[in-house]
């Protein structure tokens, strides 16, 4: 009893290998074992790993694409596998690629319908099958979901079904498993936006600032440190939210 008191708990983060990602991993590596899900971005994975290992933990790699649910479900059984019962999964991963109501293709929006829902959706069924008594499951959300607009109209869609999901998985699971949420604004630079754009994008904010890497990772930690989180989402983006943008910030503030 005593050795599995003292054991490391275990974590899965989805979409690890970079950016966002390996910034949670590499803030739970001092406390966390790892499970690091990547799919293209294999030598980012591997050279994370190998820095994350030199700071105590022990860290397995699995690729997989999250755009088959089945894939989805198969990840968190063999981190369960390789790591033992899971901890703590942080759903990062997803697509994000431009449509809007008026344009949006049928394929692709169930594409990203299955990236940025179904599969993470999998991924909480599968971590109460796989978790331990006290897993905690924490979705990445977009600040969008609190000051909807439509552009990426598939991805915001999906978002706003995984906010919607925080609640109820809660309540279904009633504290055997801890469901949060962290909806952070624009927080790095994405497809084609210009270094200029993505900084006047980011201090499009009330306080002049947005969201880093580090202030999600510690998000992240302080969900996990604090049992009375639950059902609930934190918003990490300036108060840009209570701005009333009717487009993407990048689009208000211009992409070039």
């Amino acid at each position: 009893m005593e050795e599995a008191q003292q054991r490391r708990p275990v974590c899965l983060v989805t979409g690890a290998a970079r950016r966002i990602g390996a910034a949670v991993a590499t803030r739970l590596a001092d406390r966390f074992d790892l499970a690091l899900h990547h799919n293209r971005s294999v030598a980012e994975a591997e050279s994370l790993a190998a820095a994350l290992r030199g700071q105590g933990a022990r860290v397995e790699l699995i690729r997989a694409d999250l755009s088959s649910p089945d894939a989805a479900a198969a990840l968190v059984a063999e981190a369960a596998a390789r790591l033992g019962p899971l901890d703590l999964i942080v759903n990062n991963a997803s697509s994000f690629d431009y449509d809007d109501p008026a344009g949006f293709d049928a394929a692709k929006m169930q594409a990203s319908l299955s990236t940025n829902l179904v599969s993470p959706m999998v991924i909480a069924r599968e971590l109460a099958r796989h978790g331990s008594a006290r897993a905690v499951l924490v979705n990445m959300l977009d600040s969008k979901v609190f000051a909807p607009n439509p552009d990426f109209f598939s991805y915001s869609l999906a978002k706003f079904a995984l906010k919607a999901s925080v609640e109820m998985l809660a309540m279904h699971f009633r504290g055997r498993m801890r469901v949060a949420a962290i909806a952070p604004s624009v927080t790095l630079r994405s497809g084609d936006q210009s270094a200029e754009s993505f900084e006047r994008s980011w201090r499009h904010t009330l306080t002049g600032s947005g969201p880093t890497p580090d202030d999600i990772a510690a998000a992240v930690a302080f969900i996990w440190d604090t049992p009375s989180v639950n059902g609930s989402t934190i918003v990490l983006d300036g108060g840009q939210h209570l701005m009333s943008l009717e487009r993407d910030v990048a689009f208000v503030v211009g992409r070039q």
